[in-house]
């Protein structure tokens, strides 16, 4: 099993490749860069997620998820506001601008591995899909990768 580990790590990462910003003419998302989208996916999953959250959730610091915030808020995808919780804690809400982007940035990746699916038997896709959860389900059991 081990010898195919470098193979399997070599097909991740070209596929990471494909689904990042080089996969569309070098653009991951509009006018978004991949950490920004994924910064904007999380805020549109989570509600009254703060900035710190959104941080360890990408594995970057605090100050690195207020820059990308920031690039948010300019670009009118997100606001901040007060936690309805505690009014001391900052969070971060989607607003409907970016509520569209994430929608249309979806449409597009799926029509896109719709595209690449089309001629998989429906078995073959559910296997991809299976496969693909486990391992992001590993993925997320395990952690970010350290320092190597």
């Amino acid at each position: 099993m081990r010898k195919n580990m470098p193979e399997i790590y070599n097909l991740i990462q070209e596929l990471s490749w494909y689904f990042g910003n080089q996969g569309f003419d070098g653009q991951c998302c509009g006018d978004l860069s991949l950490v920004e989208f994924m910064a904007l996916k999380k805020v549109h999953k989570e509600d009254d997620i703060t900035i710190q959250e959104i941080g360890s959730a990408l594995n970057i610091t605090k100050s690195g998820a207020s820059k990308v915030i920031d690039r948010l808020e300019n670009k009118a995808y997100v606001l901040r506001k007060q936690s309805a919780a505690d009014g001391r804690v900052c969070c971060v809400a989607i607003t409907g601008k970016g509520i569209e982007a994430i929608t249309k940035i979806a449409e597009r990746y799926t029509d896109y591995v719709d595209g690449m699916l089309k001629n998989f038997e429906p078995d073959a896709v559910d296997n991809v899909k299976n496969v693909l959860e486990e391992l992001v389900n590993s993925v997320r059991k395990q952690g970010f990768i350290k320092s190597i």
